[in-house]
């Protein structure tokens, strides 16, 4: 409940009259096991942070029998693993979701109806929400220049509990809808010529790992209170199936 996808997950299935299947977490992380659960309760709809899904296709793309729509995100796709789900699964409508946890649960949204052999687009903003591509001075970026994201809508947060400077800093004036507010995403991205998004990855060094954001330095400077240690480095790494990890020094 503390993962923002279940606001979407939750009434998203039951706004609409369809039951709501709730899996174990050992069982949402065994292909096999999962795979007879969604052809036993029929389930027909599911999300999955990228690197899970990822995690799942590698053991076996065929669980995803019976579905009819699977929406993916909380990171960038591996378009690899994409393919790998399309062929097998070609009636399957496969969705890359994104959204960060401060504009609930998605802002932009792109269905995957071709092969890719290039970083898979996070499309456009969803109904009731919109999506800029702004400079350091808050302009637009023209179609295939870089800039920092910014999302606004209907599912904008109000700001951050008990933390005024960083609601100040991350919410702020939206110069193009005067009167409201737009959320800096910090993460980068570029417009292509068909009006769809490109991610391109984070402007700092944030990294996510399963939906969660983690800053390396902050790992860092935990490591550095035990009393042994005089100096520590942590940075981000990928594994052979995509998911990112943290690896660290210490001296």
């Amino acid at each position: 409940m503390f993962f923002d996808a279940s606001t979407f997950e939750i009434w998203g299935a039951l706004l609409n009259g369809i039951e709501l299947v709730l899996v174990e977490e050992k069982t949402l992380l065994h292909a096999e096991k999962l795979g007879q659960e969604i052809k036993n309760k029929h389930i027909t709809t599911m999300w999955l942070t990228s690197p899970l899904f990822n995690q799942l296709v590698q053991q076996d793309v065929m669980i995803f029998v019976g579905l009819k729509t699977l929406i993916v995100g909380g990171d960038a796709l591996s378009w690899e693993h994409i393919n790998q789900v399309r062929t097998a699964h070609p009636t399957l409508k496969l969705v890359n979701g994104y959204g960060p946890t401060e504009n609930t649960t998605f802002s932009t949204y792109y269905v995957i109806e071709e092969e890719f052999y290039r970083p898979i687009p996070i499309g456009k903003a969803i109904s009731n929400s919109k999506a800029y591509i702004v400079d350091r001075h808050n302009h637009l970026q023209p179609i295939g220049v870089a800039g920092e994201l910014c999302v606004a809508g209907a599912g904008l947060a109000r700001g951050y509990l008990n933390n005024p400077e960083l609601t100040s800093e991350k919410f702020v004036e939206n110069p193009f809808e005067p009167g409201t507010l737009m959320y800096k995403t910090g993460d980068l991205a570029r417009y292509s010529s068909d009006g769809n998004i490109e991610y391109m990855g984070r402007i700092d060094e944030q990294v996510k790992i399963r939906g969660f954001r983690i800053e390396p330095n902050e790992i860092a400077q935990q490591l550095l209170l035990h009393e042994g240690i005089r100096d520590a480095i942590v940075v981000a790494r990928k594994s052979k199936d995509g998911e990112a990890y943290f690896c660290g020094r210490t001296w």
